[in-house]
């Protein structure tokens, strides 16, 4: 459920799907280097991929 729910986040963010499934395998050195996809198995990591999603929306550096 927390993947689907941040995977759609990224879609309208990235305006893309394709390009938002891309992002979430790609590791991002915002999140410690490490991928979207690996931390949606917790709470905290869910809440610090849609975070980082909300800096991208709003155009901050993430």
């Amino acid at each position: 459920m927390r993947t689907a729910k941040a995977l759609a986040k990224a879609g309208e963010v990235l305006e893309d799907r394709d390009m938002a499934a891309k992002w979430f395998k790609r590791e991002i050195r915002s999140l410690g280097g490490v991928t979207p996809i690996s931390l949606m198995d917790t709470d905290s990591g869910f809440e610090l991929v849609m975070k980082t999603l909300g800096k991208i929306e709003y155009g901050i550096v993430a």
